[in-house]
Parts: structure tokens; sequence; C-alpha cells
């Protein structure tokens, strides 16, 4: 657990509370919600209520809240929030009490109220009744010797009921309850609680009982019912008058579907305390009897939909805090690092000889080639370029032929199976322990610029650092011969590509064939078109030839076949 802090700012501990929002804040003191953690992943949310540092200096204040924590702490009941300690934390008071997600009964008639909605007669009934159902366990408290403890609340209105978004209602705040445990007096003609929700003779000052407690309960059934507090004037003068006088309508006025509510609520708001309910209960009874249709929503779905947003919005903000909490606010441990085994299986530590190649034996022998206690292990220096570790499996296989080894960093050990891991080789100018075991500091020189691997096999060796590189320098005829030689592998290149077609080619080269293809149409209809033109003008040409000369033949045919009559008579 985080050590405590006597802060009360939101997103520090308070105790071993963490303080996660401030939901209230008075001049009396500040209510927070808080997170309690424990073992195991063990989390709770509860409300911490503090009283302010000054006044704790007031000792009838400290009494009474006091008295409030020893009331709550007697109460256990599923109308009633449970109170979980009484604390005292830098001077200052607190009680960490049961937290309900939800909202108070005056924001669910306020809202409805603004929404132009009503509280579905049935659930109000159920409100009522369980409200009458925490009161009367409250009134009928007994102490541990079994004697009553007489306790009032004397503030019972809807802002001390809260209802859960799950639909639990809890009654809260015994801050000013009197009973037999109080050590401080109510002085005479001292008045306490909303003035709207007095009885009348909690009006005038007068000395107490439960039945008050039910003339409360009947307002706020009234108000459940009408949306309205049917004592609620201009001014305080005029609502005491109210109460102590006047008469309300009866509920069945404003709907006649709350016709089952008016000898219930006339009854439980009787000036005289003695045509009262004489307890809650006898109220929770005649409720009960009460039949009504059966509501569309349950309560717990009715308070889901009309504070869906503001559920939503706590959510974020238990979440936000919760993240903040975690990620910086407040105070954190730092955890203990992990403290390594004495003895682990392992390779050998590579990095201390500026890295090299390692043979493993085969996969049996690996876990017990290369176990070393971690105490022995000497300080590694800073790795440099090159010197990566290498580990070479041989399956139990024996070093490579032509294996040379050197005397430089970089180098190559050989095991065998079975045969244990053998000292690195010292660097030049600087002695190495013959143990590897042994636990020495020694002072390493900067690395020689010259390095030098080794390599296995058949494979050719690097020139020695002191001869200088060459350039291999083609000839002219070489130099054409590798010509030759790329080009043709360009052209077995190209003749190997496959070329593919996308659809959208595919689309592409038959949009051009039907292009060219209808352009091919075009131009052969065109030159049928033409030739036809050609030979309906020859034909019309060589017509209007002939027509002429028929023409002539018939002139010339006409005068013979006159002449021809009138020669006759001559013969």
């Amino acid at each position: 657990m985080p050590e405590a802090a006597g802060s009360s700012e939101v997103g520090t501990y308070f105790g071993k509370y963490f303080l996660m929002k401030k939901l209230a804040a008075g001049g009396m003191g500040e209510v927070f919600l808080a997170k309690q953690q424990g073992p195991a992943g063990f989390q709770k949310m509860l409300v911490v209520k503090k009283v302010l540092s000054h006044l704790t200096e007031s000792k009838e204040f400290v009494e009474a809240f006091l008295g409030e924590a020893r009331l709550a702490a007697q109460m256990n009941h599923r109308n009633i929030v449970q109170v979980f300690e009484l604390g005292q934390e830098s001077g200052a008071y607190f009680i960490a009490m049961e937290y309900v997600q939800g909202k108070s009964l005056r924001d669910l008639i306020d809202t409805t109220m603004r929404r132009k909605e009503k509280i579905p007669a049935e659930l109000c009934r159920s409100l009522a009744e369980q409200i009458c159902d925490g009161a009367s366990y409250a009134h009928n408290l007994t102490d541990m010797a079994g004697r009553s403890l007489n306790l009032v609340h004397r503030d019972l209105n809807p802002q001390n009921v809260l209802i859960s978004y799950g639909g639990d209602v809890k009654i809260i705040d015994f801050g000013i309850a009197k009973s037999e445990l109080s050590t401080v007096k109510t002085e005479a003609g001292m008045i306490k609680g909303k003035f709207v929700y007095m009885s009348p003779e909690q009006s005038l000052a007068k000395k107490l009982d439960k039945r008050s407690d039910v003339f409360a309960i009947g307002i706020s059934l009234y108000e459940m019912l009408t949306g309205i507090n049917p004592f609620h004037k201009n001014n305080i003068v005029l609502t005491l008058e109210a109460i102590q006088r006047y008469e309300p309508p009866p509920p069945s006025e404003y709907d006649p579907g709350y016709a089952p509510f008016d000898p219930i609520i006339s009854k439980a708001l009787a000036k005289d305390r003695d045509r009262r309910y004489s307890d809650a209960c006898e109220m929770q009874d005649d409720l009960r009897r009460v039949v009504l249709p059966r509501p569309p929503e349950r309560l717990g779905q009715f308070m889901g939909r009309l504070f869906r947003a503001q559920l939503e919005e706590e959510q974020k903000l238990l979440f936000d805090s919760d993240r903040a909490r975690l990620t910086g606010a407040g105070p954190r441990r730092t955890p203990p690092r992990a403290t390594p085994p004495e003895s682990v299986a392992t390779v050998p530590d590579l990095a201390a000889s500026a890295g090299g190649t390692q043979l493993l034996p085969s996969a049996a022998d690996r876990g017990k080639a290369f176990s070393r206690p971690a105490a022995a292990r000497s300080p590694s220096p800073s790795r440099r370029d090159g010197a990566g570790d290498t580990l070479i499996d041989t399956d139990g296989g024996g070093p490579p032929q032509g294996f040379v080894r050197d005397d430089l960093p970089g180098g190559t050990a050989v095991l065998k199976p079975g045969q244990a891991c053998p000292p690195v080789p010292a660097r030049k100018g600087v002695p190495r322990p013959a143990d590897p075991g042994q636990e020495t500091t020694e002072e390493v020189p900067a690395p020689e610029p010259a390095r030098k691997a080794e390599f296995l096999g058949d494979a050719p060796r690097r020139p020695p650092p002191g001869k200088p590189a060459s350039t291999n320098i083609m000839t002219a005829e070489e130099t054409e011969v590798a010509q030759r030689a790329a080009q043709a592998k360009l052209d077995e290149a190209k003749k190997a590509v496959l070329h593919t077609r996308t659809r959208n080619d595919k689309r592409a080269e038959l949009a051009r064939a039907r292009s060219s293809r209808g352009m091919w149409i075009a131009l052969g209809v065109g030159t049928l078109a033409a030739v036809v033109l050609i030979v309906g003008l020859l034909f019309l040409f060589f017509a209007d030839e002939s027509a002429p000369s028929a023409a002539r033949r018939a002139r010339r045919e006409i005068p013979e076949s006159r002449s021809t009559p009138a020669s006759e008579p001559r013969h």
C-alpha cells in the first residue's frame, strides 16, 4: 500500500483511500469518491466524508459528526447507506461509507418535470415503499442491550434519497438525526431540517418522534406523483404557515389514475400526528395493497434512459481518474529489482572477451557444459562494433577441418562433446587470469584498429593486416567476353518475362479494337455510298443525253408522216 498522504486533493491518497473525484463541498466538510485497494487486485469504490480541519476545534460539531457515524454504524439495511469506517487522518475526522452510483430522488423528479414526463405511478409506489422500509428499520433500531434508540431522521427529503442506476433505493445523511446515542441535545426552539419537508410539530420546534418522518415521506410521495410540493411558498413564513394550516388537494385532481394514493397521502399528511401513521411500516403495508398497471420500464431501466448521458460521463471521469493515478498522479513506489539467481544454466558470456564464436556440443549436453555461478562473472566492458557473439551447433561433432585459432579478439573457441569452456585468450599486452571462474578487476586498453577473423573449412583467408589490398584489372578481351555474357543473360531474361494483363488493360484493348473496327466499317460504308452516288450521277447524265436525241428523232418522223398523205392524190 502506498504511503498515506495528509492532503485531500483529488489524485492523492487520504489515509489508505485514493481520492478520485470530489462529489460535494461546503462550509462543514467535503465528500470524495475514493477507492480502496488491497492485495491480489482487490479494490472497492466508496465515499469519504471529511470534516474540514478548522471545524475540529468545535467540540459540538465534532460530537455531532461522530454521533452520525455511531448511528450509521449500528444500521445494516438494504435501503440505508452503510458506513464502513470512522477514522482520523492528519487531525481531521472522516467517514468511509458505501458508494451509490446513481442520482437522488430530487434529480429524478426535476429531470422528469424538465422533460415533461411523469414518473409511472407504480414506480412512485415502489419508491415510497422502499423509503418506508428503510425509515421503519431506523425508527425501530435498538442498541446492544435491546433498548430502542428512538431515532428520527428529521431531514427525510428527496435530496437525501439516492437511487442507483440499477434501481436500488438508499437513505443517506443522518447528520442531524435525533437518537438516544446523540451527545449533543437540540435546544428548545431550534429547528433543524429543510422547511418545505417539515412536519407541523417540527415547524413549531416541538418534541419529535418517528411520525415526523412519516409526514416527510408523504410530501415526497405527493411530489413524485404531481411534481409539486404542496407546501412550497414564496418565503419561509408562508411555507411554515402552509405546513401548519393548508390542506393540499388530493393527487387524483391532477390525474384520476392516482386515486388509490388519496387516502394514503391524506393520512400521512394529517396535521394532527395522532391521526397519522404511527410507524412507517403501516404506510408501507398500505402501499403494498395498491394495485396499479405494470409500468413499461423497471426502475433501473427508467433511470438508465433518463440519465444515460450522465452515466457515460461519470464512467469516463472514473476511468480518467483511475488512469491518471496509474500514470503519474499520487505517490508511487518503485518496485524492487529482481535478484538474479545464484546459479543458472546458460552459455558463457562472450561479451567479456569482445565477442567470438562458440561451437556448441549436442543439444543434450548444452545445459551442463555451460553452467557457472552468476557471481563468478566478471564485469563486461562495452561491446564494440563487430564483436557480436556467434553460436554454431556442430550436433556433437568435432571442430571443422582446417580450423586455426589466433589470439586476437573475435576468435573462435571449439568445444568437443563434454569439454568445458576454455579460458578466453588474453589480449596482447594484457594479462588474463588462468581460471575463468576467478573474479578479477583489470584495466582494459583501447582496442587495436587491426582485427582478424578466423574462417572455417576451405574458405579463402583474408590477407594479413600488413599486406596492402590489390585490385584485379581485366584485359580488353575479358571485358568484351563479360559484356557479351551479360547481354546474353539480359536477352534471356527478357524472353522469360511473363506479360500479364489486368482487367483494365483488357478493357482498353477491347475498346481500341471496337474503335478500329468501327472506323473501318464507317470507311466502308462511306466508300459504298460514294460509289452509289457516282453511279447514280452517271445514270442521270446518260439519261439526259438520250432524251434530246429521241425528241429530235420524233420531230423528224412527224413531218414525214404528214407529207406522205398529201402526195398520194397526185398519183
